[in-house]
């Protein structure tokens, strides 16, 4: 009788032992949230600091490629045992990457933003010959109307871009490579345009060449803010 009860008791407390050490293991498995310090601030300034210097190594090794570029080594003083034959620098031209084209990507929209205005997002993309992305330099003019059905297209933008903003306005990630650029729109009419036509021209700035484009781009209807 009495080894009996003792088995009853020990079965009892067995599963509050297990229970018990559950519930320390789950506190020593919480994460801690550390106070900030002033080590997280020199790490945010050190990593600063090395990007600002990657940064300008970058622009002056650029910089280099453009001065070496300019002094055009002739094919007559290609050394045949040097890092470029007179074959490799006969076959320089025609594989250097070229501009082809220019295209108004299917990324570009038109949003209105209030009454009588909008806002033109325009994703441009640049090819070569074999139809990749190629980085340009150069001028982008722009100019955009707003159709309403009806009416006679009405302008509604007209833009420069120079080759310092073409080239800030460089994007890349998991939707492509292009370039990207805000431009305002405005149209008169109480009439809210169902598309814009949208052209552009890039002119070259090695070659001075004329690269158009156009497309027609349809209004994204306007959000209504949520209802409370």
């Amino acid at each position: 009788m009495r080894e009996a009860m003792e088995q009853r008791q020990r079965r009892a407390v067995l599963p509050a032992a297990v229970l018990g050490m559950a519930g320390v293991l789950a506190l020593g498995c919480q994460p801690r949230i550390l106070a900030p310090s002033s080590a997280d601030g020199l790490r945010a300034e050190l990593i600063e600091r090395t990007k600002e210097r990657d940064d300008a190594r970058a622009r002056v090794a650029e910089l280099e490629t453009e001065l070496a570029r300019r002094s055009e080594p002739s094919l007559a003083g290609a050394s045949p045992d040097g890092p470029l034959t007179e074959a490799d620098l006969r076959e320089l031209p025609e594989a250097t990457p070229a501009l082809a084209s220019v295209a108004i990507s299917s990324l570009s929209n038109v949003k209105v933003t209030g009454p009588g205005t909008g806002q033109l997002t325009l994703v441009v993309v640049p090819s070569d010959g074999k139809g990749r992305f190629l980085q340009i330099a150069g001028v982008l003019r722009a100019s955009a109307a707003a159709i309403v059905p009806g009416k006679e297209p009405m302008p509604s933008a007209a833009a420069t871009i120079g080759p310092k903003v073409l080239r800030e306005a460089y994007r890349t990630g998991f939707m492509g490579t292009h370039y990207t650029l805000e431009i305002p729109l405005r149209w008169t009419g109480e009439a809210r345009p169902r598309a814009v036509s949208v052209s552009v021209d890039f002119t070259d700035g090695a070659t001075r060449r004329s690269f158009p484009a156009a497309a027609t781009l349809e209004v994204l209807p306007e959000r209504t803010p949520p209802s409370r």
